[in-house]
């Protein structure tokens, strides 16, 4: 039995307050305790209570079934070619930003030593995608899949993009999540996700200290960056490419799963309707209201 989309709609909306509220006020306290009280109390606990008072099937409601090597090693390959192509996506948001004003550094600074590395990769690559797969591509994903396997894989993405509630990265954690959804369908198995997930954050967090490494940790509050359109164009042909060899990489990740598939017999139209339901409509303009907030600062309107 699949859990209730509306149901599921209204904890969506739940943890994007707890996110802007509480999470916000713990995660300023202290950043790494406060990313794990948010990862745990407010991402992953929601769910196994919901779980459990509604008797459902974990193991089914959350995909938990194993991989073989072969699986593990292929998408720890497509997790790489993955975040070159999701870094385009970035690269090009920001290149668009930087013409309104000075872009804001993301809020997660860059490790200062290998400890602190440890210690991110830790949380932002192993707690975050554990937590965060459990909750978007295990009980989200699931939770809207009557509408369709690919459709929900699409509806998770979006609402995965927006709980981020940034400007910069939406269209980059779009598009992770559209292929963290793929890779999860396909095997139907949420460690996919995971592996995934944690690859692309740990892979980001290792980057991020060598540049600070580079640039003797001396990172502003806001930074005058100036992208040039060639680097847009050189880094979008180099994406290309990447993005070539992960299509070849699915294509072959197809080839030797066979998931259940779920045709679904709603239309588009009908499946917007989701946006207007009240709990994501909310969240929608919460959204709205937040990277509006975003870019008008950037902008120094405000």
């Amino acid at each position: 039995m699949r859990p209730d989309e509306k149901d599921i709609s209204k904890l969506y909306f739940f943890v994007m307050l707890l996110f802007i509220t509480i999470g916000y006020l713990v995660q300023k306290a202290s950043l790494y305790i406060g990313i794990v009280f948010t990862e745990f109390f407010f991402v992953l606990l929601p769910v196994f209570l919901y779980i459990f008072l509604k008797r459902y099937d974990v193991k089914y409601v959350l995909r938990l079934n194993p991989l073989t090597g072969e699986k593990v090693l292929l998408l720890v390959i497509i997790a790489l070619f993955g975040w070159v192509v999701s870094g385009f996506f970035a690269l090009l948001t920001n290149y668009f930003l930087s013409k309104l004003g000075k872009i804001p550094v993301m809020p997660i600074p860059a490790a200062k030593d290998e400890q602190e590395l440890l210690l991110q990769i830790l949380i932002f690559g192993l707690v975050a995608a554990c937590c965060e797969e459990i909750f978007m591509r295990g009980l989200i994903m699931r939770s809207f899949e009557m509408r369709g396997s690919i459709k929900s894989i699409f509806i998770t993405a979006i609402l995965f993009a927006m709980l981020h509630l940034n400007v910069q990265n939406f269209l980059s954690i779009l598009f992770l999540g559209s292929l963290l959804g793929y890779v999860v369908y396909r095997t139907d198995s949420i460690f996919a996700g995971m592996i995934v997930h944690f690859t692309n954050n740990t892979v980001s967090a290792i980057l991020s200290y060598f540049i600070a490494q580079q640039n003797l940790g001396k990172v502003a509050s806001f930074q005058q960056i100036s992208i040039p359109f060639t680097a847009v164009i050189g880094y979008g042909i180099i994406a290309t490419f990447f993005a070539i060899i992960l299509y070849i990489l699915l294509r072959y990740l197809a080839k030797i799963t066979d998931p259940y598939v779920i045709k679904g017999t709603t239309t588009i139209k009908e499946d917007m309707h989701i946006f207007l339901y009240w709990p994501v409509f909310l969240s929608v303009l919460v959204f709205v209201y937040r990277i509006s907030w975003q870019i008008l600062k950037i902008a120094r309107v405000i």
